[in-house]
């Protein structure tokens, strides 16, 4: 019998391992903690890098980022940069605002501020300084910034033009400097930069919708300066702005009143700023004739930018005097100063008024019928000059004129006030050749003869009045006053006496006749007494005349007798 080979072995029997249980509630609570990191740092939001020169007012934990009033961010942390130039703040924004993060977006710290705009950030005192964004356009993210030190002058997304200007270093404006047109303000400078190698400034304007349709190919700008007053041979002109402008400055800009509007431009368009308004309104006469003025006389009053005119319109302007006074181009003796003038076409409102051709053949006819320039007096105040054109009324037969340093040379006459310097001077000259001592003698003596009539008709007044005086003491007397009564007293008495005479007699015949005579002489007397109780000085003067006298009565006669 053979041996089963599978009876001595062992069967085998394998067992699967399981998980534990109690594994469950460690992996599900590393879930639960992945969750919640997830969580966090979803809800976390972005840290970004803001980059200031100053963290005042800034407390980490507490400083708020806000976009139009609602936290959207807080600081984080506040710590220094490796080179210590600048301050870095570390923010958090909320995941809502993560799209905000572009890279024109702007931040700046709101805090009370008090400028020539006012006063703002006044809600910042009680709650604290916190930082504003400003959104951007962009659509590229960005997770690095610069504070602003000022807020921003143009908000990003606000409608309206960026132009540029370009001036002198003495024209300098301020960023937040207004910007008017014809004392209305339409904008803002939004920066500033200075340009060594070029020594000029750069200046951002942003004109604010609907006014920058007024920006166009033919504006002009110029600085805005305090009150300014003029006094010149065109008068006296005074320029008063606004309060905001005369106390922050700025920079205006119009057009001329004849030109038309133009076309609008393109943003970032370059200006010139100019550094006032006559100036600036001059730039625009870019076409022009230039001559030159050979003047004998004194050219003192006569100034750069002095007008020049054709019978009373201005046609130009003198751009410079004593040009180029030692040229080689003098002849020897010629001590005459060269003065340079322009004729601008443009200043006439007229269709030929940019064709210089025209102008010029029109300019050489008219030198040949005599046309000459005179310097006259445009202020008797200020003593100021200008040019006057003028035609002297008949053709001259002249083919050409003499010509300095290639311009024309206008004929110069002399000035009104040199012609009556000339005729004062000529007088005079006449006047120092008359023999005047001997006049001058006869007149002295005529003058001493004068004087002495003069004091001895003052001896002769002063003795008329103590004549009056006297006459008029007298005849007030109360006895002068009495006489007349005393006179007529004594005829009544005398005629009583004569009524007891016979007619007959002789004596009564004598009495009669004297009677008749001293009552003669009483009627006589009493004009006199009357005039000069009423005119004491009559006597001497004569009396003033009066109305016509009334004549008297005639004597009535006696029944006893004829006289």
């Amino acid at each position: 019998m053979s041996a089963n080979p599978h009876l001595g072995q062992r069967a085998t029997i394998s067992r699967q391992k399981k998980l534990s249980p109690i594994w469950i509630v460690p992996i599900i609570a590393l879930l639960i903690g992945l969750w919640l990191i997830y969580d966090n740092i979803s809800k976390a939001g972005t840290q970004i890098t803001l980059t200031l020169s100053n963290a005042e007012g800034i407390e980490a934990g507490k400083t708020k980022i806000k976009l139009l009033s609602v936290d959207v961010g807080v600081v984080e942390q506040i710590k220094l940069s490796e080179d210590l130039s600048h301050l870095q703040v570390l923010a958090r924004i909320q995941p809502e605002a993560q799209a905000l993060l572009v890279t024109d977006t702007q931040f700046w710290v709101v805090k009370p501020r008090i400028g020539l705009g006012g006063i703002s950030g006044l809600n910042t005192v009680l709650s604290g300084a916190f930082i504003q964004l400003q959104p951007g356009k962009s659509r590229q993210a960005q997770e690095q910034f610069e504070v602003l030190d000022q807020p921003p002058i143009s908000p990003n997304g606000a409608l309206g033009l960026h132009v540029n200007l370009v001036g002198k270093i003495a024209n300098a404006l301020h960023v937040g400097d207004p910007v008017s047109y014809q004392g209305l303000r339409v904008g803002r400078v939004v920066s500033t930069r200075f340009d060594p190698k070029q020594r000029s400034m750069h200046h951002e304007l942003f004109i604010e919708k609907p006014y920058d349709v007024l920006i166009t190919d033919n504006s002009r700008f110029w600085t805005t300066i305090g009150i300014d007053f003029k006094l010149d041979a065109e008068g006296f002109k005074a320029s008063i702005p606004t309060v905001e402008s005369l106390v922050a400055g700025g920079v205006s800009f119009g057009h001329l009143n004849d030109q038309p509007l133009g076309h609008p431009v393109q943003p970032d368009t370059l200006f010139e700023l100019h550094p006032n308004e006559e100036t600036a309104r001059q730039q625009v006469y870019d076409q022009y004739l230039e001559y030159v003025l050979m003047v004998d006389d004194s050219v003192r009053g006569l100034s750069n930018g002095a007008p020049v005119e054709f019978k009373g319109i201005r046609i130009g302007t003198v751009m410079q005097v004593a040009w180029h006074y030692f040229s080689k181009a003098r002849q020897a003796g010629d001590y005459a100063i060269p003065v340079l003038i322009r004729i601008e076409p443009g200043r006439i409102n007229d269709t030929e008024q940019r064709n210089l051709s025209v102008w010029q053949a029109r300019m050489t006819q008219m030198l040949k019928r005599g046309l000459h320039a005179t310097l006259k007096s445009g202020n008797l105040v200020t003593g100021t000059l200008y040019v006057d054109l003028n035609l002297s009324g008949h053709a001259n037969a002249v083919k050409t004129f003499a010509r300095f340093e290639g311009r024309t040379v206008l004929p110069t006459h002399a000035s009104g006030i040199a012609q009556l310097e000339q005729k004062l001077t000529n007088l005079l000259d006449k006047l120092n050749q008359l023999q005047i001592e001997p006049v001058l003698s006869g007149l002295d003596q005529n003058l001493q003869q004068s004087a002495q009539t003069l004091k001895q008709s003052q001896l002769t007044l002063q003795e008329i009045r103590n004549l009056t005086v006297s006459v008029q003491q007298l005849l007030n007397q109360p006895e002068t006053q009495q006489l007349p009564a005393h006179l007529t007293a004594t005829m009544q008495h005398i005629q009583q006496v004569l009524k007891g005479i016979a007619p007959d007699a002789p004596m009564y015949r004598s009495l009669t006749q004297t009677l008749q005579r001293l009552d003669q002489v009483l009627r006589e007397a009493q004009p006199l007494v009357r005039t000069l109780n009423e005119q004491p000085n009559a006597v001497i003067f004569g009396r003033k005349p009066s109305d016509d006298p009334i004549p008297l009565a005639p004597a009535a006669t006696t029944n006893e007798g004829t006289p």
